[in-house]
């Protein structure tokens, strides 16, 4: 059992704003439409600072993300403002272990979870960065708009340190629902302060219909998946996947 609700002091207190690095992490599954509308966006709009950079876990069954990448973006693979990897481990999609994949292999100060049909916005890592920089205490940095169902609920940001005390989304719930709301829980009941941000230059994302599971409405794996989570929290377990999250990330292979 781990609890603990208390005042967590600024990590990065002292630290200079162009000292602090970020990485948007992004996962992908069968949603190309929208990967190629937003990738090449979102790295341009944040070209201008070298400290931000994004991870991309492609799971496709098939290799053809990972010859568009390789093909499209060289620059940014050897620039490492983009570091891609491909993964045969998601035979059925599974969004906690997707996005603690992609966290897992991030090396920013600050992560950032960025689903593929998101925009950053132009200079969206910086805007993000100088909300953590001005922090008082430990917070998470949540970016949803509060427009129902139009793509942006999950943009959530953490520190890294914070991401892997949580031991990052739990990856006993169902493949889809409530992944995100028991992030933000649990990391509130942990100490950190939450702070929402709805400004529209910063979180549009591509809206369109929601995942469609093989075998339950996403309605029924949201309330299952609510349902642990509230039990969860009341007990006080904070910490998912007892700390080891992410253990896919053992076997991506780099795009380059």
């Amino acid at each position: 059992m781990f609890f603990r609700k208390n005042y967590r002091g600024n990590s990065f207190t002292g630290r200079s704003l162009n000292d602090l690095t970020l990485t948007f992490c992004i996962t992908h599954k069968n949603r190309e439409s929208y990967l190629k509308k937003t990738l090449l966006q979102n790295l341009n709009d944040n070209q201008a600072n070298p400290n931000v950079d994004f991870v991309l876990v492609d799971f496709q069954d098939d290799l053809e993300i990972v010859d568009w990448v390789s093909s499209e973006f060289k620059s940014f693979l050897g620039s490492g403002k983009l570091k891609a990897f491909h993964s045969n481990d998601l035979p059925e999609w599974h969004s906690p272990k997707a996005k603690n994949c992609a966290h897992a292999l991030a090396e920013g100060d600050i992560l950032v979870n960025l689903d593929c049909d998101n925009y950053t916005g132009k200079n969206g890592g910086d805007f993000i960065i100088k909300h953590f920089s001005e922090a008082t205490n430990e917070i998470l940095f949540w970016q949803y708009s509060k427009k129902k169902l139009d793509g942006s609920y999950g943009r959530i940001a953490l520190t890294k340190n914070t991401f892997y005390e949580l031991g990052g989304y739990d990856e006993s719930f169902l493949p889809m629902g409530f992944q995100d709301g028991d992030l933000i829980k649990r990391a509130e009941r942990f100490g950190t302060q939450i702070i929402k941000n709805q400004d529209p230059l910063y979180n549009m994302a591509i809206k369109h219909e929601k995942f469609i599971p093989h075998n339950m409405t996403w309605k029924r794996m949201n309330e299952h998946n609510q349902r642990i989570s509230k039990k969860n929290i009341k007990e006080g377990l904070l910490v998912a996947n007892s700390g080891d999250f992410g253990v896919i990330a053992k076997n991506v292979k780099r795009i380059d």
